[in-house]
């Protein structure tokens, strides 16, 4: 859904993204006249015009991520719309410093709305927003900031790696591995992104309840573009006879779908569909609707007021997902990804969706491991 950005958003994008220290926020993209407004029709009577709202948007260098993208063409998409009454900037942060300042400047420069993306936000936008409780409204997206004045939505990647289990666990049986080894190449290690190791093991035991933690091999690139580490991690694990690699490591994925091309094994994307026919190994994608997250924070922004606090989107909320799970995927190999294990999968959607499959909350790493 990449959609080409105003001519003053690409200057906000650019601007930021050049600057060595924080930069002031670029200029807005302002809302578009209304179609009874004088400007668009000058004979009609003159009505009241809504408030223009400005809104800021703080997140890392864009680039190619599917994680920022997707807010990004949200906002560019609501705008076009003419949806609500805003303008709106969007401003790169390259550390976490950069977070900060950027935050505050947002502050200063009057915003009524000020959206940070990801974990690198979360600090900063917790003491800004203590510090200047009345002077704006706070939202971060995909992590948890430790303030009454913000509204925290996170998702629950759980529910959407267990998709990626049963595929996982339904291929390695076909390919005549029911005990694999699984492989997964991912970010980061740690409790804060077990709920993705989580949720595919628990996918891959529903397959074969007899596999155990030990089965798994999890390897990490602490990156979330070093693609060339990611290849070299997949290349690895498949030595080691793994049939499917999960991939969740954002654009350092694109390291694991080359090795998969070449060393003959099966894997999944993360957060925008990865499905093509270019590599047919690449068999579905977890995905994280950020673009879904922004769109929810605007609906409540322009309604009710954004009111503190901590949601989670899911399945259940158009949060999280998989492709040709969920929703449509842009190719699938029908000779792989078969009708049964695709059956399979939205059965457990079903599951979770009635509340009889339960993935969260997510239990202490090193517990699950030891007992599993």
């Amino acid at each position: 859904m990449k959609k080409m950005l105003s001519g003053l958003l690409c200057a906000a994008l650019l601007l930021a993204a050049c600057a060595t220290t924080a930069a002031p926020p670029a200029a807005p993209v302002p809302a578009p006249a209304p179609a009874d407004s004088p400007a668009a029709a000058p004979d009609a009577p003159e009505t009241e015009q809504a408030e223009i709202k400005r809104v800021a948007a703080i997140m890392n260098v864009v680039g190619v991520n599917p994680f920022l993208t997707q807010v990004v063409d949200t906002f560019a998409e609501i705008y076009a719309e003419g949806r609500f009454p805003m303008e709106y900037t969007i401003i790169e942060a390259g550390d976490i410093a950069a977070f900060g300042e950027n935050i505050r400047a947002a502050v200063e420069e009057g915003h009524d709305l000020i959206i940070s993306v990801g974990f690198q936000g979360a600090d900063a936008i917790a003491e800004i927003s203590q510090m200047f409780p009345d002077r704006a409204q706070y939202v971060i997206i995909d992590t948890i900031a430790d303030s009454p004045y913000v509204k925290s939505v996170t998702f629950k990647p759980s529910q959407a790696a267990y998709l990626i289990g049963i595929v996982a666990g339904m291929v390695s049986a076909d390919m005549g591995q029911p005990m694999g080894p699984f492989g997964a190449v991912h970010a980061n290690p740690g409790q804060g992104s077990f709920e993705w190791r989580y949720g595919f093991m628990r996918g891959v035991k529903r397959v074969n309840p007899d596999v155990t933690t030990a089965e798994f091999i999890f390897n990490y690139t602490r990156s979330f573009s070093d693609a060339a580490l990611a290849k070299e991690l997949a290349l690895q694990q498949a030595a080691q006879g793994a049939v499917f690699i999960n991939a969740a490591s954002a654009v350092a994925d694109f390291g694991t779908f080359e090795a998969a091309l070449e060393a003959g094994f099966f894997t999944s994307g993360q957060d925008a569909d990865r499905t093509n026919p270019d590599n047919p190994n690449v068999l579905t994608t977890q995905l994280k609707y950020t673009g879904r997250a922004t769109e929810l924070v605007l609906e409540e922004f322009f309604s009710t007021g954004i009111i503190p606090g901590v949601v989670q989107l899911g399945i259940e909320e158009g949060g999280v997902g998989a492709a040709h799970i969920t929703s449509p995927g842009a190719y699938r190999n029908n000779e792989v990804l078969t009708d049964e294990i695709i059956a399979e999968a939205r059965r457990a959607v079903e599951e979770i969706l009635s509340g009889e499959l339960i993935l969260f909350p997510v239990p202490l790493e090193e517990e699950y491991m030891a007992n599993n």
